[in-house]
């Protein structure tokens, strides 16, 4: 008969030095194929967020023109930051200073940037109408600071803002 101190002594616990390296090597394996698709959905998602939040901010102009019954425009402006974007009420493009609207989220000078850095690399005029009509209409391109992910936001001459894939990313 087999006491429970001789069991234990015939099979110790415990992994072995090569199956320590067996399981390290597939988990290297593993990491290395999927580190590559980890970053580009990263980058993707960061687009569509930046993408997003130039929508929020362009019917945030459009719901300006509206209430206040004037046409807003969007004026645009690079910095080593990341694009910045702003309204101006009128259809005058750059901006006076005297008509630039200036609320909650807004610089000094009425900028308000993407969260996150991104571009915008198609920069039309966009002019929303006192009827929430676009009458100037485009396509603003937002593209991550790697250049690896684009998208473009389109504004129809009805003012409907939406999210599009872009052709190519420069």
């Amino acid at each position: 008969m087999v006491t429970r101190r001789q069991s234990l002594k015939a099979h110790p616990g415990g992994f072995s030095f090569i199956e320590l390296v067996v399981i390290i090597a597939l988990i290297a394996a593993v990491s290395a194929i999927s580190a590559p698709m980890l970053i580009s959905f990263v980058q993707a998602q960061r687009t569509q967020g930046a993408a997003r939040e130039l929508v929020a901010m362009l019917h945030q102009a459009r719901q300006l023109a509206i209430t206040r019954n004037t046409p807003f425009s969007v004026d645009y402006q690079a910095t080593p930051q990341g694009d910045q974007v702003r309204f101006c009420s009128g259809t005058a493009t750059p901006c006076p200073v005297a008509n630039v609207w200036a609320g909650p989220g807004t610089g000094a000078n009425g900028w308000m940037g993407l969260a996150n850095g991104d571009r915008i690399t198609l920069t039309p005029t966009i002019t929303f109408s006192a009827l929430g009509a676009a009458t100037a209409a485009g396509t603003l391109r937002v593209q991550n600071p790697s250049a690896m992910s684009c998208l473009d936001v389109v504004v129809s001459p009805a003012g409907r803002v939406r999210i599009a894939a872009a052709g190519s990313c420069p």
